[in-house]
């Protein structure tokens, strides 16, 4: 059961990245820092606001865990909402995870306006490269 959930989630968050894979990032920029920390990954999600008015949004910060070897899988949502100054740069989240040999990470940063639509999206993935490495 737990493999069939990976699965579906993996194949959401494809179809969303799909369906709003030509977000414009004019207004606002987001941003994933990922920081190697003691053997821990370090993720900060931040906003960059591109133009020279105050700019509001809600962003959702989602980190995927999956192990390939045990097929356990954890998810991590951080929602919130913001207000970026003119050309400000502002830290919104941070989450730190432990990344283990056989584990991938799906990091999901979106950024939504007033009615919900996706304004602007970073992702990163960890731990592919270890896969493509090995094929």
């Amino acid at each position: 059961m737990r493999f069939l959930n990976r699965h579906i989630t993996i194949l959401m968050l494809l179809f969303t990245l799909v369906f709003y894979g030509q977000v414009p990032q004019d207004k606002i920029k987001a941003k994933l820092e990922i920081e190697k920390v003691e053997g821990n990954v370090k993720i900060t999600g931040t906003a960059e606001n591109l133009t020279d008015v105050i700019r509001s949004a809600s962003y959702r910060l989602s980190v995927i865990k999956n192990n390939n070897k045990s097929n356990n899988q954890s998810n991590n949502d951080q929602v919130g909402v913001f207000t970026l100054q003119p050309n400000e740069i502002q830290k919104l989240s941070t989450s730190q995870i432990n990344l283990l040999e056989d584990d991938a990470v799906v990091v999901l940063l979106l950024f939504y306006d007033e009615n919900k639509q996706i304004i602007s999206k970073d992702r990163v993935v960890l731990g592919e490269e270890k896969k493509k490495m090995i094929q």
